[in-house]
């Protein structure tokens, strides 16, 4: 059984500070180098080898599910995501919740529950409003 979480890593797709004011790249470069840093840090997430990410969404998710569903505003978060699919369905809403523009917000909310129990309001407000803003748009 999958148990691993990497409750103190950083993620850094979603950093502004990867990029130096005078590097010479293009906007469809900056979004290359940002998709192989969210890919890198899923991996980096879940402890995992680059040739299992595939299972992140089979045996892993489902894993971490166990270990946070008692957190009602995380399943708040899940069960909204994954309405906008058209399911109710928690664990595929957490899997939605590791998409590129959740996963460094969703992270540092699981995190903290893993860590401590408790996340931070100010956090949890902000994956909630993200997710707000998507399903707007």
């Amino acid at each position: 059984m999958y148990n691993t979480y990497n409750t103190k890593y950083q993620c850094r797709y979603n950093n502004d500070d990867v990029f130096l004011d005078s590097d010479e790249v293009s906007i469809d470069e900056k979004n290359y180098i940002r998709d192989i840093l969210y890919k890198e840090d899923l991996i980096n997430i879940f402890e995992i080898d680059s040739s299992d990410r595939f299972n992140i969404f089979n045996d892993i998710i489902p894993t971490l599910y166990e270990r946070i569903k008692c957190n009602n505003d995380l399943k708040e978060c899940m069960k909204k995501i994954a309405a906008t699919i058209i399911s109710d369905d928690e664990v595929l809403g957490l899997c939605l919740l590791y998409a590129y523009d959740f996963m460094y917000l969703t992270h540092k909310c699981v995190s903290e529950y893993l860590d401590s129990g408790i996340i931070n309001n100010e956090n949890i407000t902000l994956l909630k409003k993200n997710i707000n803003i998507y399903i707007i748009n």
